[in-house]
């Protein structure tokens, strides 16, 4: 049951937004309670992704409360304790507690037993964990054997601790690939490497200006052209571009492709870009409060809350 005062208070930021007064708006209290909210959605993984949102906003002593009050009831089921054990190494900022998480999360990933292999593998990846020494695990169910794979393609191009840097040959080898799927998967992970050489960024920049934006890969090589450029690249004329058609994405029908266009949108926003996002909030408010959205779309307003307060730099403090 939604909450009688937050409700009135967001029918009152998406009024005033929309009248010609010149009052100061605070969408950021209600951006933050659309997280706070998914908390308890039925959708597990919406769950773990406002928890992400928190921790990336600087919120980590809210998601250290949620997480440890929630840790043991996820420890023995299946994909949910690899969510929960993600965000716990995400949080941590001690090494050695952090090492323990990703330590859970590759026994399940060494074991061919289990039935969250899948997320144990992308949940490494996430963590930038390399996977380039450890032995390939195989899955049982061999249908799955491929999404594996693409998972594990992209861990093994981070650096483990005999070779220091990432695997660049093996990242834009997979990027040209003809599996649609490894290409997939490694043009989502391209997304975080962090700000990487002006030389290959690049080379992310060009196959994100080639690729059609209709293709299910698009949307991944402009938030990586967009999240790994370079300090040295931002007036780049490419970038305008580059923001342009996440914009026209986040446009689009594809809640997918929206929810990845809107985070990359929000952790390199203009002034222009923080509009933009603001009038989607504000228009996605308005169908949430109307029991309008779905699950999916849930996730969607958590994304769209997280890109609002990441453009107009919110500051936990």
């Amino acid at each position: 049951m939604k909450n009688t005062v937050s409700l009135l208070l967001a029918l009152s930021v998406i009024s005033s937004f929309n009248c010609t007064c010149n009052r100061y708006i605070d969408l950021s209290k209600i951006a933050i309670e659309n997280l706070n909210e998914r908390m308890n959605d039925s959708a597990f993984w919406n769950k773990i992704h406002s928890i992400e949102f928190l921790i990336d906003l600087g919120l980590n002593k809210e998601a250290e409360i949620i997480l440890k009050d929630r840790i043991s009831k996820y420890e023995s089921e299946p994909q949910m304790r690899i969510g929960y054990w993600r965000c716990m190494a995400l949080n941590e900022n001690d090494t050695y507690s952090k090492d323990l998480y990703i330590k859970k999360i590759l026994e399940v990933y060494l074991d061919s037993n289990n039935t969250d292999i899948i997320h144990a593998a992308e949940s490494l990846a996430k963590l930038s964990f390399s996977l380039r020494t450890y032995p390939k695990t195989k899955m049982i169910n061999v249908d799955e054997q491929n999404k594996l794979e693409a998972y594990v393609n992209w861990s093994s191009i981070y650096p483990d601790k005999y070779n220091c840097s990432i695997d660049y040959n093996s990242l834009f080898e997979i990027l040209k690939s003809e599996n649609l799927e490894y290409k997939q998967v490694m043009a989502y992970g391209t997304k975080y490497l962090g700000k990487i050489s002006n030389y290959q960024w690049r080379k992310i920049m060009n196959l994100a200006l080639t690729e059609p934006l209709e293709s299910p890969i698009a949307v991944y090589l402009y938030s990586s052209a967009l999240n790994s450029c370079p300090d040295q690249e931002r007036n780049n004329k490419n970038i305008l571009i580059i923001r342009d058609n996440l914009k026209r994405i986040a446009k689009t029908e594809n809640i997918k492709n929206k929810y990845e266009a809107f985070v990359a949108l929000g952790n390199f926003a203009e002034k222009d870009d923080s509009n933009f996002i603001k009038e989607e909030l504000l228009k996605m408010q308005s169908l949430y409060f109307r029991n309008e959205l779905n699950d999916q779309s849930n996730d969607l307003l958590s994304a769209m809350s997280f890109a609002y307060l990441k453009s107009i730099g919110f500051n936990s403090n």
